[in-house]
């Protein structure tokens, strides 16, 4: 597999402008057209090159993996600021509000992320396994304080927000699919709490 996908060095401040608009055209086509996009229209988007595009990203696999990891990377920065919280739960649960919440400004990422493959996502499994970390001591955290349920573990948290991702991006289809997540999101995390935990207040 090509390196491209991460720089071995600094690049230099143009190259990393048109790797920037790269990420930035590509998220945005492949929210619009799926799997259909084609690298040349990502170039075409992004105001660059052909060639420009391919010495960053030789395939798309590259490219999809670069904006997971991209993405995986605000994720352990959201999560690093609420283990800061003194309140262990607020620091959990807050963490998880603020995901939805981004997601649903966000509903074209979402649909990048249908288009992974196992060789996207293995360039992201570095900045990945970081995030799990994360997300491993705020969870324990909250078993700790004796707030958050045994049987929740770190590794429940994608499956989770991947079913209110999808809630979330169907509002955009006709019907009632989609109404009303928050009000499931607070079920779910109403469920999390362990069982003689005093209820949290405000």
């Amino acid at each position: 597999m090509s390196q491209t996908a991460e720089p071995d060095r600094p690049l230099r401040a143009d190259a990393r402008r048109n790797r920037e608009r790269i990420l930035a055209a590509a998220k945005q086509l492949l929210a619009e057209a799926g799997a259909d996009a084609q690298m040349d229209d990502i170039a075409r988007r992004a105001g660059v090159g052909v060639g420009t595009l391919y010495r960053h990203f030789p395939t798309k696999d590259e490219l999809l993996g670069a904006l997971l990891k991209q993405k995986f990377v605000e994720l352990k920065a959201r999560a690093e600021r609420h283990l800061e919280l003194d309140d262990p739960w607020e620091g959990l649960t807050g963490m998880l509000r603020e995901s939805a919440l981004a997601m649903e400004h966000d509903v074209g990422e979402q649909r990048v992320l249908w288009q992974l493959t196992a060789e996207s996502f293995a360039i992201a499994q570095p900045a990945h396994q970081e995030l799990t970390e994360v997300g491993e001591r705020l969870v324990a955290r909250a078993h700790a304080a004796g707030v958050l349920r045994r049987d929740f573990e770190a590794a429940h948290i994608p499956t989770m927000m991947c079913g209110i991702g999808a809630a979330i991006a169907a509002q955009e289809l006709p019907g009632p699919a989609g109404h009303g997540w928050r009000d499931v999101l607070e079920f779910l995390l109403a469920g999390l709490r362990a069982p003689g935990a005093d209820a949290p207040t405000g």
